[in-house]
C-alpha cells in the first residue's frame, strides 16, 4: 500500500469526506498505486491516496487520527478488530470498514447513507444507499450485518456517553480557589475569608 504524508493545509477540498459522502472505494491507477474514489451524491472524485490515508487525512484534518479514532472505538466497543471509525460527530459521520481497514479491497460506508442490504448469493451483499445507487460488495450478509450493527452500537454508545457528561457537568458542586502553595510548585485549595 502507497503511503503519502500531506499535511493538513495541503488538504484539497475535494479529498474533503462531508456528510454527502456515501462510500469510499479502493481504486488502483495504471501503475498499480490505491487511490480513493470518494462517491457523493451526485458526484465520484478520485483522490490520490489510498481509502485509508484519506480518512486519516480527514481525522487529522479535525485534530484527530485514524489510529485515534480506531482506539476510540476500540475501547467504546471493547472489539478490537475492524471497528468504525466518528469522522465528525456533531454532522454524524460515521464510517465503517467492509473488512479490515487495512486491506487493500476494503470499501467503507457513510452509516447515515446505507437505506438498505440484503444477501445476494452465498458471499456477497447487495447494500441500497441514500441515492438509489447499490453496491454489491464480497462480504457475507452475516458479516456485513455485524459491521453495520457495530457502527450504530459506536453511534450509540457515543450520543449516551455525551449525555451522561453533559448532564454530570450541568449539576452544581462545591466551589473552591485555588493558588499556588507557597513553595511555588503546586495548586491548593484555600477557604475565602
Amino acid at each position: 500500500m502507497r503511503q503519502k504524508t500531506i499535511k493538513n493545509s495541503e488538504m484539497k477540498q475535494e479529498y474533503g469526506i462531508s456528510s454527502e459522502t456515501i462510500v469510499i472505494l479502493p481504486d488502483f491507477d495504471e501503475n498499480g498505486f490505491l487511490n480513493a474514489l470518494i462517491c457523493k451524491k451526485d458526484e465520484i472524485t478520485k483522490a490520490g491516496l489510498s481509502p485509508y490515508d484519506l480518512i486519516d487525512m480527514n481525522l487529522r484534518f479535525r485534530g484527530s487520527s485514524m489510529r485515534g479514532a480506531l482506539d476510540g472505538a476500540r475501547t467504546l466497543l471493547d472489539k478490537r478488530y475492524m471497528n468504525p471509525v466518528i469522522l465528525d460527530k456533531e454532522r454524524d459521520i460515521i464510517l465503517f470498514p467492509s473488512r479490515s481497514p487495512f486491506r487493500e479491497d476494503c470499501v467503507w460506508l457513510s452509516l447515515r447513507h446505507v437505506r438498505s442490504y440484503r444477501r445476494s448469493g452465498t458471499s456477497h451483499t447487495l447494500v441500497e444507499l441514500s441515492n438509489n445507487s447499490t453496491i454489491r460488495l464480497d462480504v457475507s450478509f452475516h458479516t456485513f450485518n455485524k459491521r453495520i450493527q457495530r457502527a450504530y452500537e459506536l453511534r450509540y454508545k457515543m450520543q449516551a456517553q455525551m449525555i451522561r457528561f453533559e448532564s454530570q457537568v450541568v449539576e452544581s458542586g462545591a466551589g473552591y480557589h485555588l493558588k499556588k502553595s507557597k513553595k511555588g510548585l503546586n495548586y491548593v485549595g484555600v477557604e475565602e475569608t
